[in-house]
């Protein structure tokens, strides 16, 4: 069996929208660390983010049809977020434009050098998508992404709660929590917005952290298996620069991450996303059978090397900026001559 095609850089395609992902657009406004706490003038500098907003960028790169279901601002910064969705090939048919802020996620990395991250976003737009707003069209998408804070912030989570339930069985549901406590604080709210979707859910992915801070009592393992048992197809836990551990019903493999120079880690996870959403809507589209009933041992590890390759590239530069796929296919061939 072939799990998915060896030339990343081949892409199948089919006509219309592949891909729709669910949720926030927002600006990060990044705080310079080198700028000491008692310092009365602080420079920002600001990019476009959202782990769903990276997400549809990663996918439309990897040279995807990908659409955005959020709401953007009518303000001067929701203007820029659509210009950047246009210029990425990511359609806004989906978008809902709203009279109501933009949401920023101020980002300043600890002593451990991880991102902490403090949001301003109460009654902003992304977190103010209605019921009418995702009552349209989505036959065309393969695959259905939801993911971080807007599952959780009414309307927008039960708007897309309702979305998940009405789409599930017709294509790939995906989530990816990517837990944001500045946002919610209560774990309580997340941990059961979580448990109503994975009623829904065939992949979900999260990071070891999002792992601890839901669960502290339990083993990871455990939690991954009784999402199994619960009908979830694919579950994938990322550990950073330890790799990760990806789950189906058939198999379980870890995979490493490939050593790189880390500048920044802002997105890999988004990027991972990107990667595995990708490959499994390959699974789906070649003629080996339903795409769960393939992912063996040695599927799991061609997408989880992959999607953590992937993940290198974006740590090696500055933000969100995640590869196309043809950085992907040069950073892979590269590895198998070393290797060879």
């Amino acid at each position: 069996m072939i799990c998915i095609s060896n030339n990343l850089a081949q892409k199948s395609t089919l006509g219309g929208q592949m891909f729709i992902v669910c949720g926030e657009a927002l600006f990060d406004v990044f705080i310079n660390d080198s700028v000491p706490l008692h310092a009365t003038s602080v420079p920002f500098e600001a990019k476009v983010g959202g782990s769903p907003f990276n997400v549809a960028i990663g996918l439309s790169r990897l040279g995807n049809n990908a659409a955005l279901v959020t709401g953007v601002s009518t303000d001067l910064l929701g203007d820029r977020l659509i210009n950047v969705l246009d210029a990425e090939n990511v359609s806004t048919q989906f978008v809902s434009r709203k009279q109501a802020p933009t949401t920023l996620g101020f980002v300043q990395h600890n002593r451990n050098g991880a991102p902490d991250y403090v949001f301003y976003g109460e009654g902003a737009a992304d977190r103010s998508v209605e019921l009418g707003d995702v009552e349209k069209d989505f036959s065309a998408a393969r695959c259905l992404h939801f993911g971080s804070y807007s599952i959780v912030v009414p309307p927008t989570a039960d708007s897309f709660y309702a979305l998940a339930a009405r789409e599930a069985g017709k294509r790939i549901i995906s989530l990816d929590p990517n837990i944001r406590p500045t946002v919610e604080e209560d774990l309580e709210i997340w941990r059961s917005r979580i448990q109503k979707f994975i009623e829904f859910v065939d992949v979900i992915k999260l990071s070891d952290e999002d792992m601890s801070l839901l669960y502290p009592d339990k083993q990871p393992d455990d939690v991954l298996d009784q999402w199994l048992s619960q009908g979830v197809k694919l579950a994938v836990l990322t550990r950073g620069s330890d790799g990760a551990t990806l789950l189906s019903v058939k198999d379980r493999v870890n995979v490493s991450s490939p050593k790189t120079d880390v500048v920044d880690t802002v997105g890999a996870g988004d990027t991972f996303q990107a990667l595995l959403l990708d490959r499994l809507v390959e699974l789906d589209m070649n003629d080996q059978g339903r795409w769960d009933e393939q992912l063996d041992a040695d599927c799991l590890h061609a997408i989880g090397s992959l999607a953590a390759t992937a993940a290198s590239i974006t740590c090696s530069r500055v933000g969100a900026d995640l590869p196309t796929r043809q950085e992907i296919e040069t950073t892979v061939s590269k590895t198998r001559t070393r290797v060879g």
